[in-house]
């Protein structure tokens, strides 16, 4: 069905891949991290106090490529975010006029990832403290978060009867998803990568917050049946597999010793059920299932 917004299939294509290039970055991103590299170039915005590039005879070896690597896909992060806010607003001034709404969630992958880039900046000059590594990877859910949703409600844009029951299980599905997610941030955070050997970790028990991280798996997974049986639908389907496949890689990285390969599987998992969770959620709000 053409969606009423009359927005072309170009224009979801793009609004597609800027929830690819955020959710992708993330990825990268916990790579940086897990392999530490988090201050490999030890200075921003140059990576060197000389130099915007590596050098030869910087001290960081292989890490200073990593983390310049991470740096330049900032940029296509960028330039998604810019062309499909270009075209949304192309289109909202020839064809119709988009709500502002929906205008305002368009520009704010564009924004945010602005002031990413400036926050990974302050986390090389705050030795990756991290409080300031948490924020920016939680700003970074927020983004891929709006850009999902965006991307959903450019075909779906004007709500139809929903089903109160589905929507609250639903909304309660999400914030235990974001719950999760969050703890899986303090977990890795308070375990051994945190991005550099002597970087700064949250002084708590690695065994007591891997247990409640844990425990928010299990409750999330019930409530995700507790979907299921309500309102059976393949996206809702695909999230309980993605899970499953998460909960047998987290007890795995857990009992190996968190090999950093795994747990970058773990958080690229994260981030992808992430993505159909927010659109699940808003085509429940929508009530387009």
């Amino acid at each position: 069905m053409k969606s009423l917004l009359e927005l072309p299939r170009m224009g979801l294509r793009l609004l597609g891949i800027v929830v690819f290039t955020q959710a992708g970055i993330v990825v990268t991103g916990a790579l940086v991290r897990l392999t530490g590299s988090g201050l490999g170039c030890p200075t921003w915005p140059r990576c060197t106090a000389e130099s915007y590039f590596p050098q030869a005879s910087q001290v960081e070896g292989l890490h200073k490529w990593i983390e310049f690597g991470n740096r330049l896909l900032t940029f296509i992060v960028v330039i998604a975010a810019v062309v499909s806010l270009i075209y949304i607003l192309r289109h909202h001034l020839k064809v119709n006029k988009l709500p502002k709404k929906f205008l305002f969630l368009a520009a704010i992958p564009f924004l945010g990832t602005i002031a990413q880039a400036i926050l990974g900046g302050i986390l090389v000059l705050v030795a990756l403290n991290p409080y300031a590594v948490a924020a920016h990877f939680l700003l970074s859910v927020f983004l891929v978060a709006i850009a999902a949703r965006t991307r959903v409600l450019a075909e779906h844009p004007l709500p139809n009867d929903t089903n109160v029951k589905h929507l609250i299980l639903s909304r309660l599905l999400l914030m235990s998803g974001l719950v999760i997610i969050v703890l899986g941030v303090i977990t890795t955070g308070t375990g051994p990568h945190a991005g550099d050997e002597v970087a700064e970790r949250f002084n708590l028990d690695i065994s007591i917050i891997a247990r409640v991280h844990a425990d928010g798996v299990w409750l999330f997974t019930g409530l995700l049946i507790a979907n299921l049986i309500f309102n059976r639908n393949q996206k809702a389907t695909r999230v309980l597999l993605i899970v499953v496949v998460q909960i047998i890689v987290g007890y795995t990285q857990w009992f190996t010793n968190l090999p950093w390969a795994l747990v970058g599987i773990h958080v690229a998992l994260a981030i992808t059920m992430w993505v159909f969770l927010v659109k699940y959620q808003t085509m429940v709000r929508q009530g387009v299932i």
